[in-house]
């Protein structure tokens, strides 16, 4: 559903821009689509007491560790996503094109993570989740590489949706199989906190090599990071550990 919301919403941007609706008014249509959402009420739970998350790292066990040091480091390089539509912006796509562009990158995403997912289960976590990594740095070192061939930037996004699909949900489900159950709560956490700590100086630094130096080195950067840690996760993280479950 995310994704699908991600489809609607840059479309009906696109159509606004096509319009020349002033970039003011759709920000303003934005802000109160958002309020309205915070009246959106869910439906009670039963409140069940989840366990406390503990800062210690005891009881895991050392592949479990070596997954989150890989984690962080392809997180080095997965700056913000706007980053590659300035990119496109600054290659000379129309204005209007571009957020058609991310909705192309969240279609696919959508139409391929069911499939991809299931492939996880029956391949292993790894194998998608490699692959899916070296679809990022390949996509990131094209499009810095890539002058102004804009019609490459539809398979190229469409590339990347790849990339979205085949390692949303099995990063996650590699937590499962690496941590022990009974810690699987602090497993999470100590993944969402690694990957969400990683993301402003991944940003920064991508920001700052784009700055000072060229694109071409940022998005190399970037691409270096996501085949690394794809090399890691292949060879360190014990892949005996996380075989499929017949």
């Amino acid at each position: 559903m995310d994704n699908a919301g991600a489809v609607v919403g840059p479309l009906l941007t696109a159509w606004l821009l096509a319009r020349h609706t002033p970039i003011r008014e759709i920000l303003l249509w934005t802000a109160i689509t958002v309020a309205l959402a915070l009246f959106i009420r869910e439906p009670a739970r039963e409140h069940l007491k989840k366990p406390a998350f503990s800062w210690t790292m005891q009881g895991f066990p050392p592949v479990f560790k070596r997954y989150l040091l890989v984690l962080a480091l392809f997180t080095l390089g997965n700056s913000s996503n706007m980053f590659l539509l300035l990119r496109a912006k600054e290659m000379g796509l129309p204005d209007y094109q571009v957020p058609i562009l991310w909705a192309l990158v969240s279609l696919t995403a959508m139409l391929f993570s069911t499939p991809l997912s299931a492939l996880s289960d029956r391949f292993g976590r790894t194998r998608l989740i490699v692959s899916g990594w070296g679809i990022y740095g390949l996509f990131y070192l094209f499009l810095g590489l890539n002058g102004d061939v804009l019609w490459l930037l539809w398979p190229m996004f469409a590339f990347y949706g790849l990339f979205m699909a085949a390692t949303e949900g099995a990063e996650k489900a590699l937590v499962a199989d690496l941590a022990p159950k009974e810690l699987l709560g602090t497993a999470y956490g100590w993944f969402n906190l690694t990957a969400g700590i990683m993301l402003l100086p991944a940003s920064i630094l991508f920001g700052w090599l784009w700055q000072s130096f060229r694109p071409e080195t940022a998005f190399g950067f970037s691409a270096g990071c996501a085949i690394l840690a794809a090399i890691m996760l292949k060879f360190w993280v014990a892949p005996k550990q996380h075989t499929p479950h017949p």
